[in-house]
């Protein structure tokens, strides 16, 4: 009985470290569809049903980072404060690779 239990155990453990890892977070950068320079403080936030669930900041170049909560995420890139770009909104597949995306803003036009 004892050696059925192990048995069982590690096999169930060999097939956990094959499982491939579930991506939970998009990362990459936001640039300036224009001069392709990187855009810091860029509000970034994922969106359900129209309502901000998780919400992080871009860093100085550019780069984010966001955990998600579902497989398909919808993502909102807003400049709320200076209101120099254009809202965005990307939806992201998780089944994909999205630890390097890049996200164009396109500068809003003031008058």
């Amino acid at each position: 009985m004892l050696v059925c239990l192990v048995a069982v155990g590690t096999m169930c453990l060999s097939f956990t470290a094959f499982a491939p890892a579930v991506q939970t977070s998009v990362s990459g950068h936001v640039y300036d569809q224009s001069t392709q320079s990187p855009i810091g403080g860029i509000v970034v936030d994922e969106m359900v049903n129209g309502v901000s669930v998780n919400t992080t900041t871009t860093e100085a170049d550019g780069s984010f980072s966001i955990e998600v909560q579902s497989r398909k995420s919808t993502l909102r890139f807003s400049d709320p404060i200076y209101q120099s770009y254009l809202t965005v909104e990307r939806t992201f597949d998780l089944s994909q690779d999205c630890s390097d995306v890049s996200v164009y803003m396109s500068e809003s036009s003031q008058e």
